[in-house]
C-alpha cells in the first residue's frame, strides 16, 4: 500500500507540474459474476447470493434491507469508464422504500448505482464515490449504466464531486490509484446506500455485467 500511495502522489504532482491533464489510458477488467466472491452490507448480513445462469442474483427483502453490494477490485489502478447491466423482475404492486430517514425532506427516488472503494476500504470522507448523477430508479425491467472514471462524473460520501475543488480532484485521483472494491449501493431519499425494503410483491436483481473498459 505504501508503494501505491508513493506512485499516487508521483503521479499526481506530474499532473500539477504539466498544468495540463493527461488521460490514462483505459485499465480493461471484468469482475467476476461468481455469488461466493461478493459481499453485501445488508440485513441480514451476509446476504444470500447465488447465481442463476451467468447472472448474480438476490431477492430484494421485505423485512431488512439491502444497502451495498461489492467485489474485491483485480485492479489497484482503475481507469476507463465502469459498465454494468442488470435486470429487475418483480411481481405484484411492488413499491421500493428508502430507508434514509431524511427520505421525506429529499427527492432522489430509490436506485441502483455504482461505486468503488479506495484506500484499503476506508471510512474517509474520500475513500468512497459514488456515481453522480447517472443511476437508474428501481423498477422492473433491463438496465445498464456506462460512467466514465473522470473526477465531475463522481461524489464523495459528503456528496462532493470529484471535481469540486484541488483537494476533492487529488483525493479522486488518488482513489483511483488505490480502489479495492467496486460494486453496486441502493438508496434514496438523501443518500445513495442507506438501503432499499420493498412492500407490496416481491422483487429480484440480476447482475450480468460489471466492466471496466
Amino acid at each position: 500500500m505504501r508503494a501505491l500511495v508513493a506512485i499516487a502522489g508521483f503521479a499526481l504532482a506530474g499532473f500539477a507540474c504539466a498544468g495540463a491533464p493527461t488521460e490514462p489510458s483505459p485499465t480493461p477488467a471484468t469482475m467476476t459474476l461468481d455469488a461466493a466472491a461478493w459481499q453485501t452490507i445488508s440485513d441480514p448480513q451476509p446476504y444470500p447470493l447465488l447465481n442463476r445462469g451467468s447472472a448474480l442474483t438476490f431477492d430484494f427483502p421485505s423485512s431488512g434491507s439491502m444497502h451495498y453490494l461489492f467485489v474485491p477490485s483485480p485492479l489497484a489502478s482503475m481507469h476507463g469508464t465502469m459498465v454494468l447491466s442488470f435486470t429487475i423482475t418483480t411481481s405484484g404492486s411492488v413499491a421500493f422504500h428508502s430507508l434514509d430517514p431524511q427520505s421525506s425532506t429529499c427527492t432522489i427516488a430509490s436506485a441502483v448505482r455504482p461505486f468503488f472503494w479506495a484506500n484499503d476500504s476506508g471510512n474517509g470522507a474520500y475513500d468512497r464515490w459514488w456515481s453522480n448523477p447517472r443511476a437508474v430508479t428501481l423498477a422492473a425491467g433491463d438496465g445498464s449504466l456506462s460512467v466514465p472514471l473522470k473526477p465531475e462524473n463522481w461524489s464523495s460520501v459528503n456528496g462532493k464531486f470529484g471535481n469540486a475543488d484541488s483537494e476533492t480532484r487529488y483525493a479522486f485521483e488518488k482513489a483511483l490509484l488505490n480502489v479495492t472494491r467496486v460494486g453496486v449501493t441502493f438508496g434514496g431519499g438523501c443518500s445513495f446506500g442507506h438501503g432499499i425494503v420493498i412492500s407490496g410483491g416481491t422483487a429480484s436483481f440480476a447482475l450480468s455485467r460489471f466492466v471496466i473498459q
